[in-house]
């Protein structure tokens, strides 16, 4: 399909004339250097606002929870105290 679309495109651009299709002089587009100096548009930011970043986090949901806590209990395990054994004491005499 696309192809198709892609190869009628490109039949129908060599049909055109080439008068037809070039560009206007420079000229035709001046623009005065005095407007684009005192025009200053601020860059645009494409975050969201977050608030000051002072934002409450949203209720974990069920999935998550048992997720979190199977991780921690994971962890709990792995990190358990070695068991240290030792002789039993003997007497001196």
């Amino acid at each position: 399909m696309y192809k198709t679309i892609l190869i009628l495109l490109c039949a129908f651009m060599c049909l055109l004339e080439p008068q037809a299709t070039q560009a206007a002089p420079a000229d035709a587009f001046a623009v005065r250097p005095e407007l684009v100096e005192n025009n200053k548009v601020p860059r645009p930011n494409y975050k969201a606002y977050r608030g000051n970043s002072r934002h409450k986090a949203k209720k974990l949901g069920v999935f998550k929870r048992w997720s979190l806590r199977r991780k921690a209990m994971r962890k709990r395990k792995r990190k358990m105290n070695p068991v240290i054994r030792v002789e039993k004491p003997t007497r001196n005499k």
